[in-house]
């Protein structure tokens, strides 16, 4: 590890260095960036003067009517700057100004100048809704802030006059223009515009204030995630987010995040800041986000801010609808085979809202009448409820209280029989008995939270949250022979809870800083796997058996501070350190974890950014499978095992041509290493019982490193985006592949992703999406053989497997294209959406797992068989929904 932290130390210096020298010759440069000429004309009132010295130079000067206004002036001949003109023409009033491009800001300059804070929300105007990440900036001043998760954002300017303007991805701009004098609280009120030209799906463009950004990350607008092509009929935020350039999906269908490198358990996923440890229905083909209940999603999967801690690779911040102040609102969508409903309104006009979204699948009443009379029958079903509610007190404080509840449910039946006997009694009776395996999962979170705000600098959120994630898989074994009955019953239980509890501060000491701190403390209880085994039989007694109760208990104690903050207009930083202790069983684990992240604007269209991150996780997740299941065991650190750790550091370009702003180009590389990591050993997996959970398990290290190049066009009716990722990931476990490197099950070299909508009309818009990308890591057997001495307890004949390295061989490549339309008519009170596509458009076979299989005439003997894949979607899939809003 010695040549790394040389490496990291010698890119954090150079980039240092290039920062500060790039900086500090911008800075000089600026002062001689004025034009030098001669004016012929040099007499004449102010207002003429300045309007020859425009026409001469080919710059805009404005000014303030506080200044000096005379009607004789006269300056002096020869060459000479703007500003030395400048300093004639406003001699008898003092003045400062500021160059922005080819104009100059002239403003009186006061002996005692006073400054007052501007705080408040920016909500929708229809809604109230509040809108986090929304942009506030003095027009003039270029000054800016921005909300925070709540809406809530300040911004200190001098007295005087003001246009204050806020933005947000979606909305029409808002500006409230006064004579600032005093502290003010306003509430901007933005309106949706969903045509908005500048809306652009995970934009993040180049603004001309840089105090006004979200940092690092990428915003998802709602409006156009619905519009997206649908699998079923049903949106879905994790299919939108897998689009982002380097992050991936895994197999075809799954809901599984791997972002550059790391595995789905490293994602911190929040849902009104409760963490949820599984996001998939249906296997993961549809997310466990109803997009109805959400209004807004940011995506962090670099320059992680201090606040986030306890993930490696991502944070996916996800926040609810708060629900409507003003009046009752409603969504209704009926798909092919899930419906939801979602409503909002005001439980109090204007002081209390609510907003419930339910949702549930069909699929169980439409297999029920397929297979019915079937002897062998499977069925599933999945539900959930998203519920929130808040209240005002007063505009300093509010209270929210937020809820979601999923499950999901897989079962099967099979050897039926219809059995006949003859009872004690004399009588004849009839009787059916069969075999069962069933599984399910499910999510159970809950959060509440108080605002404060304490005065026009300092916000405060006081959270305290449940959440509690369980799966199982059952098998179920009857036979019956008389009047006796045997029943046998296998259970597997697993999951985990947490109970929590965190105060967060926002602090505004100034426009060029805005500190964050808090302090928080999770209990996690894990409950590794619990198998209960019970064998009944008439004549006997039952017997119960339950193997590995263990439950295990662990805190986690989470410290941080960040200062995001602007030396230079054209620099903003982000530095921040977090600092958590995790008490496992007796040993005390605690970790400093250092974060800065940096971006630069040398020129007026091209920005640079940079950060380096340092993170630790105390819960992890093995599995048995190639992908990501919800039976995945999420287990804590112990007294043996350590928690994982991961280094990352990323740098790259932005860059948008043009005066417009249509277009946008950007190109990131990073280079990550994680320590830590566990896997099974070989030969063991969920139910072996001859060791310990913790025996089954070896320890190692990744490595990953990959490019990112983004194209965006932003306006149009033509609008779109295409993104390239190059990307490698390796994992090394000594007591794994004879100790050698190997591809992780996630490593996807090449990683191409487009999509673009063409809006006919305010009416109609048509999107297609199209990914390609290189095929999975997969482990197969390189040999069958004949083991003579292994009794397989029927032909006496057994046959056994040698496999190769690690993940040796990689599945076909990965393609598919969803076209979709989107069909609207708005009425005087409601809205219809007719959304039609097809999912898999060209039929592609894609692989979701390979397996060899012989025929059924072979000789058993034989070493000749054929490697077949089965696919989930290898036909066209077309979808319908209907959605009616009122």
């Amino acid at each position: 590890m010695f040549p790394l932290k040389l490496i990291y130390t010698y890119i954090i210096c150079c980039g240092a260095f290039l920062i500060l020298g790039l900086a500090s010759s911008h800075l000089s440069a600026q002062l001689s960036e004025t034009p030098r000429f001669e004016i012929k004309e040099r007499s004449g009132s102010t207002v003429n003067i300045i309007k020859r010295l425009e026409k001469e130079s080919g710059w805009v000067i404005s000014y303030s009517s506080r200044l000096c206004l005379e009607d004789s002036i006269t300056l002096s001949s020869g060459v000479h700057t703007i500003v030395d003109f400048l300093e004639q023409v406003f001699y008898n009033c003092p003045f400062t100004y500021v160059i922005r491009d080819k104009r100059i800001i002239v403003r009186p300059l006061e002996e005692k100048s006073q400054s007052f804070t501007i705080s408040g929300f920016v909500r929708d105007s229809l809604t109230g809704e509040t809108l986090p990440a929304s942009n506030i900036f003095e027009t003039t001043l270029r000054k800016g802030s921005i909300s925070n998760n709540y809406g809530f954002f300040s911004i200190t300017l001098p007295t005087g006059w003001v246009d204050v303007q806020a933005t947000y991805v979606g909305y029409t701009p808002s500006v409230e223009a006064f004579y600032l004098q005093r502290d003010t609280f306003l509430y901007f009120r933005l309106k949706s515009d969903v045509q908005l030209e500048e809306v652009s799906i995970f934009s993040e463009q180049i603004l001309s204030g840089l105090s006004a950004k979200v940092f690092g990350a990428n915003i998802l607008p709602m409006d156009e995630v619905r519009q997206t092509p649908i699998l079923f009929g049903e949106s879905d935020l994790v299919k939108n987010i897998q689009m982002l350039p380097g992050i991936q999906g895994g197999s075809e269908g799954f809901s599984g995040l791997y972002v550059r490198g790391g595995g789905p358990d490293q994602n911190l996923i929040l849902l009104d800041d409760v963490p949820v440890y599984n996001i998939g229905h249906l296997l993961g083909f549809y997310s466990i986000f109803n997009v109805d209940a959400i209004k807004h999603v940011t995506v962090h999967k670099s320059g992680f801010p201090a606040r986030y801690s306890g993930r490696l690779s991502s944070v996916v911040d996800i926040r609810m609808i708060d629900g409507n102040k003003d009046k009752i609102k409603g969504t209704l969508n009926l798909g092919l085979l899930s419906s939801s409903l979602s409503l909002n309104g005001p439980i109090k006009k204007d002081k209390a809202g609510f907003a419930v979204s339910i949702r549930r699948t069909y699929l169980d009443p439409i297999a029920g009448l397929i297979q019915k009379k079937q002897q062998e029958t499977s069925n599933y079903y999945f539900y959930d409820i998203n519920a929130k509610f808040n209240y005002d007190f007063n505009y300093r404080n509010r209270v929210y209280l937020s809820f979601y509840f999923g499950r999901d449910k897989y079962f099967t039946t099979y050897n039926s029989q219809d059995i006949t006997y003859a009872g004690s009694d004399g009588f004849v009776y009839k009787t059916s008995v069969n075999d069962k395996n069933e599984a399910g999962w499910g999510n159970l979170v809950g959060a509440i939270r108080w605002n404060s705000i304490w005065s026009d600098k300092l916000f405060s959120n006081i959270t305290a949250t449940y959440s509690d994630y369980r799966f199982f898989i059952g098998v179920e074994s009857r036979d019956r022979i008389n009047l006796d009955e045997e029943f046998y019953e296998q259970r597997y239980l697993s999951g985990i809870k947490d109970y929590s509890a965190k105060i967060d501060f926002d602090y505004y000491p100034s426009n060029q800083h805005l500190i964050k701190f808090g302090v928080g403390y999770i209990g996690h209880l894990f409950n590794p796997g619990i198998d209960i085994v019970r064998r009944e039989y008439q004549s006997a007694t039952p017997a119960d058996t339950s193997i590995g109760k263990d439950r295990m208990y662990g805190g986690e104690i989470h410290l941080y501070v960040e200062d995001e903050f602007s030396p230079h207009e054209d620099i903003r930083i982000n530095v921040g350190l977090s600092s958590a202790f995790f008490n496992g069983k007796s040993k005390i684990y605690s970790t400093l974890e250092p974060r800065i992240s940096l971006f630069y604007k040398p020129w007026n269209r091209w920005a640079v950014r940079s950060s380096y991150s340092l993170m630790s996780q105390y819960l992890h997740t093995v599995s048995s499978s190639n992908i990501a299941l919800p039976t995945d065991l999420w287990l804590p650190v112990t007294d043996k095992i350590a928690p994982m750790k991961s280094r990352q550091i990323s740098a790259g370009i932005v860059y948008t041509p043009g005066e417009s702003g249509e277009y946008s180009f950007s190109l990131d590389g990073y280079l990550k290493t994680q320590n830590n990591l566990l896997h099974y050993k070989e030969s063991t997996g969920f139910f072996d019982y001859s060791t310990s959970w913790e025996d089954k398990l070896t320890v190692g290290d990744g490595f990953s490193y990959g490019t990112e190049l983004y194209l965006q066009k932003l306006k149009g009716d033509w609008r779109g985006w295409f993104s390239y990722t190059y990307a490698k990931t390796s994992n090394q476990f000594s007591n794994l592949n004879d100790g050698k490197s190997f591809p992780t099950r996630f490593d996807r070299p090449h990683d191409f992703k487009f999509s673009c909508s063409y809006l006919f009309s305010n009416r109609t818009i048509a999107t297609i999406m199209w990914q390609y990308g290189s095929g999975l890591p997969v482990t197969l057997p390189t040999e069958k053989y004949y083991a003579p001495d292994i009794n397989n307890g029927s032909s006496g004949l057994s046959y056994s497997e040698d496999f190769g390295n690690y993940n040796e061989y990689r599945m076909p490549a990965f393609h598919r294209l969803d076209i979709g339309f989107s069909f609207r008519k708005q009425r005087t009170k409601t809205e219809r959406i007719w959304d039609v596509g097809v999912i898999n458009a060209y039929g592609r076979q894609n692989p979701f797992m390979l397996y060899f299989s012989g025929n059924d005439n072979d000789d058993p003997t034989s070493s000749q068989r054929t490697l077949k894949q089965l696919s989930i979607l290898p036909i066209p899939v077309p979808y319908i929904k209907y959605t009616l809003k009122f």
